[in-house]
């Protein structure tokens, strides 16, 4: 666990960008049905933009659509995969 946590604290950007990103593709999920709370067009396109992360989400909310815990399950494997991706490309910078 301490292993990540300094992991995390090395690599600041990748998972800002990471967090928002599987944060902008979570919101979208939950927000795809009309009883939503945040329902709206905006979810297609945020949906669309965040395809990569959303779509295991995505597939398991349009089967089932009453449970969101699952859904928040999964996007926190997505954003942990997507942070360990990123930090892979983005360098640290040298001071």
């Amino acid at each position: 666990m301490n292993t990540i946590i300094k992991l995390i604290r090395n690599k600041k950007l990748a998972f800002k960008i990471s967090l928002f990103y599987v944060s902008l593709g979570t919101l979208s999920v939950c927000s795809i049905y009309p009883k939503d709370l945040f329902y709206g067009d905006w979810s297609l396109y945020g949906l669309l933009f965040t395809f990569p992360v959303s779509v295991v989400s995505f597939s398991f909310r349009y089967t089932e659509s009453n449970l969101l815990y699952p859904v928040f399950i999964i996007q926190v494997i997505m954003l942990f995969t997507t942070f360990f991706l990123l930090s892979l490309f983005i360098k640290d910078k040298k001071i």
